[in-house]
C-alpha cells in the first residue's frame, strides 16, 4: 500500500498562539535604570560595569526602596545556599558604591543601618 502526502491549509485560528512576553520589569532612580531580567545598570543610558553579586544586592534593594532590609536577607539573595561572611557583604556593598560613585559619607543611594542593614533611600521610578 501506497501513501501520497496532501499539503492541507490550516486555518490562521488553529495556528499556535506565541505566549505573551513577560513584562521587563525596570527601575529608574538618578541617572541610572536598573533592568533586572536583563542583567542590566544603565548609567545615562550606557551599560554600567557591575559584578553579579553586586547587582542581586542593588536589585534586593531597589525593589524595597525606603526599608531596611537586613543583611541576612542580602545575603541569601547574593549568595544562595552559601555560607559567606559579612565580609563579602561589604566588600560588594563597597564595590555597587563606586559603580553608583556615591560615598559613605554622603550616601544618595545606599544608607547603612548599622547592625541591621541597608536601606535604598533614592527616589525609585517603576
Amino acid at each position: 500500500m501506497m501513501f501520497t502526502a496532501v499539503a492541507v491549509p490550516v486555518p490562521p485560528s488553529l495556528y499556535p498562539v506565541q505566549p505573551a512576553r513577560p513584562i521587563e520589569r525596570s527601575f529608574a532612580f538618578g541617572p541610572f535604570v536598573l533592568k533586572p531580567g536583563r542583567q542590566l545598570l544603565l548609567n545615562q543610558g550606557v551599560p554600567a560595569r557591575i559584578g553579579g553579586r553586586a547587582f542581586d544586592l542593588l536589585t534586593a534593594l531597589v525593589e524595597r526602596p525606603g526599608e531596611i532590609v537586613s543583611k541576612r536577607e542580602l545575603l541569601a539573595r547574593a549568595w544562595p545556599e552559601t555560607f559567606v561572611g559579612e565580609g563579602n557583604l561589604k566588600v560588594n556593598i563597597a564595590s555597587l558604591r563606586r559603580v553608583l560613585d556615591e560615598a559613605v559619607e554622603a550616601p544618595r543611594y545606599i544608607a547603612t543601618v548599622t547592625g541591621r542593614g541597608y536601606r535604598f533611600i533614592a527616589d525609585v521610578r517603576c
